[in-house]
């Protein structure tokens, strides 16, 4: 059972929480790794090939679909886990839970910060630069500071926050491999299925990317206190 102390425990030692591969160092690699394969996808046309073929597709539904159960996926896990908890406190739910919820918002925090540096343009999608239809604008960026919207950019907070989600659980809760799989293809389609048309192909997999850092380094925080807290206490050692 996720006690409050152990809670407050994760909470005061998450910033103080080692560097290495389990801190800050492993999410600026991920954003690294991301930006390197951007600029692969952006030079090799590979992103505008990609939104060429997408849009001869009859995809525009599942398109709204995950661009709908993005915005529902990080309520449905947090809630679902907590709720999960309260009956069987045993299973490790609760602390899957604060996995999911410090993930989200760390995934939320990083990709917002970067689309609002970045300021990459969105592909001509059904609602949006149809002058541009059919125009490569897939390297327009607009680096600064808010120097265009959040709603779309690099990178895809749907796959960020997704797929964060489904590595702190893997993490988190290691067992649970049928769960593994089922949240692997929601956010496998969370996040795929936003390149329909509102995001670029390169901005899906720099989301998954950062996301499953953020989850690891998440996941392996929470993994490693719960250890901590669940480990038998040592036996006082008596006298001779």
């Amino acid at each position: 059972m996720v006690t409050r102390q152990v809670v407050n425990d994760l909470l005061a030692g998450f910033w103080s929480a080692p560097t290495g591969l389990r801190g800050w160092p492993m999410v600026l690699l991920g954003i690294a790794v991301s930006v390197v394969l951007t600029w692969v996808f952006v030079r090799s046309g590979l992103d505008w090939a990609y939104f060429v073929l997408i849009q001869k597709l009859p995809l525009f539904g599942a398109l709204i679909a995950a661009d709908g159960f993005g915005y529902i996926f990080p309520v449905l896990y947090v809630a679902g886990l907590f709720l999960a908890a309260r009956r069987a406190p045993q299973k490790g739910y609760g602390a899957a839970g604060f996995a999911v919820l410090i993930s989200v918002a760390l995934a939320l925090a990083v990709s917002m910060t970067l689309k609002a540096i970045t300021g990459r343009v969105s592909p001509p999608h059904h609602a949006y630069g149809a002058a541009l239809a059919n125009a490569d604008n897939s390297d327009a960026f607009n680096f600064g500071w808010m120097n265009l919207s959040i709603l779309g950019g690099w990178p895809s907070s749907h796959a960020t926050v997704a797929f964060a989600i489904t590595v702190s659980l893997m993490v988190v809760l290691p067992r649970a491999r049928r769960f593994h799989l089922i949240t692997l293809c929601l956010a496998a389609f969370t996040g795929l299925g936003v390149t329909f048309g509102f995001h670029w192909l390169s901005e899906f997999v720099s989301g998954a990317l950062i996301g499953a850092s953020i989850g690891l380094w998440v996941g392996s925080l929470i993994a490693a206190r719960m250890a901590m807290a669940n480990a038998p206490a040592p036996m006082a050692q008596t006298g001779p």
